[in-house]
């Protein structure tokens, strides 16, 4: 009966909607697209050097053709990185950008969402782990106004203990089916990571400014994070996570006057429909991954901004609603692994599925953002 049962679940999570090492970061309270202090394949999409350390893989993290990307309704991404030598080369479909669409939203736009993207990674060591990575995505109606242009690169070296990392938006133009055209200026995010006595110190900067150049509305994202992580070996199968950081955001949208609880303005990346808003904050994160077996792998994280403040152009406010659990899974097959969020609501309600409700359990959508690894 035992038998039965676990080879029951196994096929439940294969046969659920997918994605991919995205939710292992996610369920150790990480951002998707990178970690600074946990070694994760998603870190190329940080630190393009990085591609030096995760080679010789294929990875598809599943999901519909939607533009948007969260876990309860991921957006479809695959590629394959191999060693050539002392080279390393990869291509990923599907790999767009959170924050350009993002701010195409909140610059008024309507579906502007980037589609067709297309990365392309190579990297090297010589001593000096290098990477670089140009991605470029279009897609235009010729029925309609619709259409949409952006390429963007990122470069990375790793010494050592040491890195430090520049991605930098090239283009970035659209035009939404309501006729108004988006703008992208200059846009970069920087940063550098210290391996220092088990700890990791790090500093990350990003900077974006466009403009609605149909309705004049300028639209400009800044934040800073300073932080630092560790990783602790507690035993052979266990692993805890901790990270404290200072984060600080400002947005200034000239497309719109809402303030908090209107036009969907808030917290997080809601923050770019707001007209203005600012925040300061120090959030801490505590995770836990350890072996449950040979071919199960269990983690979890509880997150929490211990102090902050947010305010808009009339109020100011502590940050609310500032704790978020996390829970996840991989199933081990030899080379073939498969990662996913594990999902919760609350019975007889509509959930996001992405482990933030109510707590129960779900058996009917027992992972989301499942996803498939294969390393050769």
């Amino acid at each position: 009966m035992k038998k039965q049962l676990t080879v029951a679940l196994g096929l439940a999570v294969l046969a659920t909607p997918a994605f991919a090492t995205k939710a292992r970061l996610q369920a150790l309270g990480e951002d998707s697209y990178g970690s600074q202090y946990i070694n994760d394949n998603r870190n190329i999409w940080l630190n393009a050097a990085q591609i030096n350390n995760h080679k010789d893989l294929v990875t598809y993290e599943f999901g519909t053709e939607n533009s948007g990307d969260d876990a309860s309704s991921p957006r479809g991404e695959g590629g394959v990185y191999k060693a050539m030598g002392n080279m390393v080369y990869g291509v990923q479909f599907g790999g767009a950008s959170n924050t350009a669409n993002a701010l195409r939203t909140g610059a008024g736009l309507t579906g502007a969402a980037e589609q067709n993207n297309i990365d392309v990674f190579v990297g090297g060591d010589a001593g000096l782990k290098w990477g670089a990575n140009l991605g470029y995505a279009k897609t235009a109606d010729e029925s309609g106004p619709l259409s949409s242009e952006s390429m963007r690169t990122r470069l990375g070296v790793i010494m050592g203990d040491f890195q430090a990392y520049g991605n930098v938006n090239l283009i970035n133009n659209a035009k939404g089916t309501d006729g108004d055209k988006f703008e992208g200026d200059l846009g970069y995010q920087v940063g550098v990571i210290q391996a220092w006595e088990g700890n990791t110190v790090f500093a990350d900067y990003r900077s974006f400014e466009a403009e609605n150049t149909t309705q004049k509305d300028d639209i400009g994202l800044k934040r800073l994070e300073i932080g630092l992580g560790r990783v602790e070996r507690l035993n052979d199968k266990s692993n805890l996570f901790v990270k404290a950081s200072y984060l600080m955001s400002e947005v200034e949208n000239d497309a719109s006057t809402n303030n908090f609880g209107v036009g969907n303005c808030g917290t997080g990346t809601a923050a770019v429909l707001c007209e203005e808003y600012k925040t300061s904050q120090v959030p801490v994160t505590v995770g836990l991954e350890t072996e449950a077996t040979s071919w199960l792998t269990l983690r979890g994280s509880v997150g929490a901004v211990v102090w902050g403040s947010e305010e808009d152009k009339d109020n100011e406010r502590t940050i609310q609603n500032a704790t978020i659990i996390n829970a996840g899974a991989t199933l081990k097959f030899g080379e073939l692994s498969v990662d996913g969020v594990i999902g919760n609501s609350a019975q007889g309600t509509t959930s996001s599925a992405n482990g933030t409700d109510s707590g129960t359990l779900r058996s009917d959508v027992l992972m989301s953002r499942v996803s498939m690894t294969y390393r050769f």
